[in-house]
């Protein structure tokens, strides 16, 4: 699920894009894509680099948000549309930090506020994984996975105090003002909850996600290597402040869908429904849906087409039209694309190959200001990061040539859209 609140029109689900004019469409959002990356190339320090407006090129420099060392990285989004991420320090004191844009920028020069340190569970050395999300009420919520007991960790923004006020206002027609007693929201006292786990599972990575209504729902690989067995747990109120406010984790995977190949990835569909898709048995992409969309059951394992190719990884994301599409990795580095054509009926498009990869390593996808969707593909072998985009808005064709971004050094990295670009730049 992407970071930002998207502002499109609404469609039908037999809407189409205007075929002969791509510049004319009925999905607009003014964001650039931005990317948060370590690089280790310069001690581990955050580094940003993002498009030059939105729809534009991209800058072709890397900047330095602090001087820090990090190691571990989730990247997400403000209520009013300002980047954000929770990055781990590298050295001792191990601690996890959170940083945003600066919101007032007038000169379009990105600026970044201190880091806020929000310290590290009792007796944890650190995480091997940090994600980061808005809840229901648009306060940032963080999940880590820890280096230890494979525990899943939370803590979130706490939200705002409500204190009796007494003012004394005059009505309309009387000459004498009278007193009042009015509730008035206030900063918390605290700016940030505790460390609290989620306890149940052994846990090895998570991907975290919100249901319609905005309740966060967290999808879990677990440890064990022959199993991989996937699960479920999702907040069962908009305002969730501690454990018992979660379902607790529901095993998902079945001999059906076999156990998670790789991270599973979540898409919401415009039925309102989470969608989960991985590579399971046969290694091929298997999808499970909630059922009623927003609810705690979910639908048989099914499969939305077969590439007839071993797969090794998926990335979902939402293009143009509000249609889930999926890009698997092939074991022979090829690169496939799939269209959702109407969540109500589950129609897809075929599997179709829109290219080839030179090196396996994290992938991610995100749409632009127009709709078009960019897949993010890291090279491990040398920590290269690139990318390739859709021809238009909804289109099946990809560009035929990658844009690199990072040459080298970019270990980690997050994708988000900049609700608050430059004016120029």
């Amino acid at each position: 699920m992407s970071d930002a609140i998207r502002t499109e029109i609404d469609l039908h689900e037999d809407a189409i894009l205007p075929a002969n004019n791509p510049e004319i469409t009925p999905f607009a959002e003014l964001s650039r894509l931005m990317v948060i990356g370590i690089d280790s190339n310069q001690d581990n320090h955050l580094l940003w680099t993002a498009q030059t407006a939105p729809n534009g090129p991209w800058s072709g420099t890397w900047d330095t948000i602090n001087t820090t060392p990090y190691i571990v990285l989730g990247t997400g989004c403000t209520l009013d549309g300002r980047v954000a991420m929770a990055a781990q320090t590298k050295s001792s004191p191990v601690t996890v930090h959170y940083i945003d844009e600066a919101a007032d920028q007038p000169d379009n020069v990105e600026r970044w506020n201190a880091p806020v340190d929000l310290g590290m569970p009792d007796g944890l050395a650190g995480f091997v994984q940090l994600e980061m999300t808005r809840d229901a009420d648009g306060r940032i919520e963080i999940f880590g996975v820890d280096d230890s007991g494979g525990n899943v960790w939370w803590i979130y923004q706490n939200p705002p105090k409500i204190v009796d006020k007494t003012e004394q206002v005059t009505p309309p027609g009387a000459k004498e003002p009278i007193t009042v007693h009015v509730k008035v929201a206030e900063p918390p006292d605290t700016p940030w909850s505790d460390w609290m786990p989620l306890p149940g599972q052994q846990i090895s990575r998570l991907t975290v996600t919100n249901n319609a209504d905005g309740r966060i729902l967290v999808v879990t690989m677990g440890q064990q290597p022959e199993k991989r067995s996937v699960y479920v747990n999702q907040q069962k109120t908009g305002t969730a402040l501690s454990a018992t406010d979660w379902t607790g984790w529901v095993r998902i995977d079945n001999a059906s869908s076999g156990g998670a190949g790789a991270l599973p990835t979540a898409a919401l569909d415009r039925q309102g429904a989470v969608n989960i898709f991985m590579i399971g048995s046969l290694s091929e992409v298997v999808q499970i849906r909630q059922q009623p969309p927003g609810g705690d059951a979910w639908t048989e394992w099914v499969r939305p087409g077969m590439t007839g190719s071993v797969l090794f990884n998926v990335t979902s994301a939402i293009d143009g039209d509000g249609h889930i599409s999926l890009i698997a990795v092939g074991e022979q580095a090829q690169l496939f694309y799939k269209q959702q054509t109407s969540s109500l009926t589950q129609q897809w498009s075929g599997w179709e190959q829109v290219g080839k990869i030179e090196d396996f390593g994290a992938i991610a996808m995100d749409y632009n200001a127009d709709g078009r969707l960019t897949y993010f593909q890291s090279w491990s072998k040398t920590n290269q990061l690139h990318i390739v985009s859709q021809f238009v808005p909804d289109s099946t064709s990809w560009s035929a040539g990658w844009t690199m971004l990072a040459d080298n050094g970019i270990f980690t990295y997050g994708i988000v859209r900049d609700l608050t670009p430059p004016s120029s730049k």
